[in-house]
């Protein structure tokens, strides 16, 4: 019976089973968007805090948070008519709860921002040292005349390809 009152919906990595119910689809929704927001407040803490691995460890959960939600969406879109009948109440604190989530989304992104100038000029901090080092070291060429000379100018180029 319960399996019946459910909608299933597929997207490419998830399944998302929203209630038949208008109101109990958006209070569904509602928690998919706390536990969204709680990923999304884990990853811009170790943004934040310059925390690689926890950075990392709060991938895949944010992989399967954001296909959830993404298939729950569709599914309130497919149903629209439906959810119009939904209570106003429940309406206004999911509006709320995605204006809230979007504020957050805005500081991720700027953390996000941040640590990709700190590792851009950790790049460029390794290159620049690694020319010096090279540059220091005592490198000999023919002049001119043919006499074997130091060259304390030679040049050497450094490239550096990442990729994430």
């Amino acid at each position: 019976m319960q399996q019946e009152n459910r909608q299933t919906i597929e997207s490419a990595h998830t399944v998302t089973i929203l209630n038949a119910d208008p109101n109990k689809a958006m209070q569904e929704m509602m928690d998919m968007i706390d536990h969204m927001r709680g990923v999304y407040e884990n990853e811009t803490e170790a943004l934040e805090r310059f925390d690689a691995k926890g950075f990392l460890a709060v991938q895949e959960d944010k992989l399967q948070a954001t296909n959830a939600y993404r298939a729950g969406v569709e599914d309130i879109i497919r149903r629209k008519a439906e959810m119009r009948n939904a209570d106003a109440n429940l309406k206004r604190q999911i509006e709320r709860m995605q204006n809230d989530f979007a504020e957050l989304s805005v500081k991720n992104q700027s953390a996000l921002k941040q640590m990709q100038k700190t590792m851009e000029r950790l790049g460029e901090t390794v290159q620049k040292v690694a020319k010096d080092a090279v540059n220091k070291q005592n490198a000999f060429s023919y002049g001119d005349s043919g006499r074997l000379n130091a060259n304390d100018k030679k040049r050497v180029s450094i490239g550096v390809s990442e990729t994430a």
